[in-house]
């Protein structure tokens, strides 16, 4: 309930606390960009923080933003939108945005970086969007019930699915 961001130094262990939007709920970083992106599940934004600085600023997403990924590669950020059944693609670079259909309550994403396909969880319908990085077409697999969270192994091109509702 404070609606805020720790950041630890890993060196002194000292933190620093930033003001970010309601419910924060996710976050991933650009190693190459240090940038953080970190979702506002009630504010429907997500604040970008920058890692030297720890300047911020708020970019509009969809309804519920539960889940980010960075493909730090393309410098892109996907946005699983929970009640707007799709994914925000943020370019890093502009910051500009658009959406991808994905299916009922996407509430997980993952990127493979080797392949740039982002995968993500569909809670509501049973399945997993496949999103391709590069044209954001999308392909759709069915898995098992509630899937909750999903993850990629670049190096075997395999990709794991926990399905909440199906044990």
């Amino acid at each position: 309930d404070s609606d805020n961001l720790t950041v630890i130094d890993g060196v002194t262990n000292s933190t620093t606390t930033l003001n970010v939007g309601n419910q924060p709920r996710a976050l991933a970083v650009n190693m190459v960009t240090n940038k953080i992106y970190l979702t506002n599940l009630s504010s429907d934004n997500v604040t970008v923080v920058d890692g030297v600085t720890h300047s911020t600023m708020t970019l509009t997403v969809g309804d519920a933003p539960c889940a980010v990924a960075v493909n730090p590669m393309t410098n892109k950020i996907y946005v699983a939108n929970y009640y707007s059944d799709n994914v925000t693609v943020i370019d890093g670079a502009t910051n500009s945005r658009s959406a991808v259909a994905a299916r009922t309550n996407p509430n997980a994403v993952a990127v493979n970086l080797a392949t740039n396909k982002i995968y993500v969880a569909n809670w509501g319908s049973a399945n997993v969007t496949i999103i391709d990085g590069a044209t954001n077409s999308t392909n759709t697999v069915a898995v098992g019930n509630q899937p909750r969270a999903v993850a990629t192994n670049p190096v075997t091109n395999k990709i794991y699915v926990a399905n909440f509702g199906s044990n």
